[in-house]
């Protein structure tokens, strides 16, 4: 029989969140809306139904590690909180979530709370396992990755700038050339004024 342990579990928990959709039971609070999961977060959810995934979540690990109770619970949905320069500290994630959800699936018949905490139903149990039959046979399509946009950057005017150094750079080159040839000939000056010095000079 196939039961909870034989299907991914991002795969179950996405699955059940769709069903637990259906049921009135499990209402997002008003505060849903704008509440983070936690202090080590520093936004909300970005997606409008996280509140069913949780609540997914959750009843997937009260069936796996169950009995347990809130405060355990917090440990599995913390995570490092950014402390700025100082290094990164863990902190547990929000108890009220938790504890709405557990109550919202224990007024679904979900789950039972005892003296040992709470654990999944018989009713819970076989919700779970019928759903991963069927997640088993026709497993959800793969989540798409988001792609993060590309930002073009404004091509430089580089046609005006390499004009300009073409021309300083033949400018230059025309001057050198000048300044090059002007040196020679003033040598050839001095040296035919010297020569001419010594034949005119008398023997």
């Amino acid at each position: 029989m196939t039961t909870l342990y034989d299907v991914p579990p991002d795969h179950i928990i996405r699955r059940v969140a769709e069903e637990l959709k259906k049921k009135k039971e499990i209402v997002p609070p008003a505060w849903a809306a704008f509440a983070k999961t936690g202090v080590h977060k520093e936004m909300p959810p970005e997606d409008p139904d996280w509140w069913f995934t949780r609540a997914a979540a959750v009843l997937r690990r009260v069936y796996v590690d169950g009995p347990l109770g809130v405060e355990r619970m917090r440990s599995f949905y913390g995570g490092n909180k950014n402390r700025g320069s100082k290094p990164n500290a863990f902190r547990k994630g929000s108890g009220s979530i938790l504890r709405k959800s557990l109550q919202q699936l224990e007024a679904a018949g979900l789950i039972i709370h005892d003296k040992t905490g709470r654990r999944v139903s018989p009713a819970g149990m076989a919700f779970l396992d019928n759903l991963s039959q069927d997640v088993l046979k026709n497993p959800p399509a793969p989540v798409p990755k988001r792609v993060k946009p590309v930002v073009e950057e404004p091509k430089k005017a580089e046609g005006k700038k390499g004009k300009a150094k073409g021309g300083d750079k033949a400018a230059a080159e025309g001057a050198d050339g000048a300044k090059a040839e002007k040196k020679p000939a003033a040598k050839k000056e001095k040296a035919e004024g010297k020569k001419a010095d010594k034949s005119e000079a008398p023997q």
